[in-house]
């Protein structure tokens, strides 16, 4: 004989992407993609004053953008 018993399992999904800069939520094509946009997860190591910090962020195109634009060295990538 079996005997069954019920599992309820809780999923978390994303329920929207901001910009961490601006604030602009990331919007979603018709499809359920998002534009794109930059996603950046650190774990700060031994030696750093942020030592076992983890930080994350989420940047839209036009934070990204501007951000850079400040770079001395400017990015790397093929064009």
């Amino acid at each position: 004989m079996k005997l069954y018993k019920k599992e309820t399992h809780t999923i978390e999904r994303i329920a929207e992407v901001r910009c961490n800069c601006c604030g602009k939520i990331i919007e979603k094509n018709k499809y359920g993609y998002s534009t794109d946009y930059l996603s950046v997860e650190k774990r700060w190591g031994y030696g750093s004053s942020m030592d076992g910090e983890r930080h994350s962020f989420d940047l839209c195109e036009d934070c990204y953008k501007r951000i850079i634009s400040a770079f001395k060295l400017g990015v790397e990538g093929e064009d």
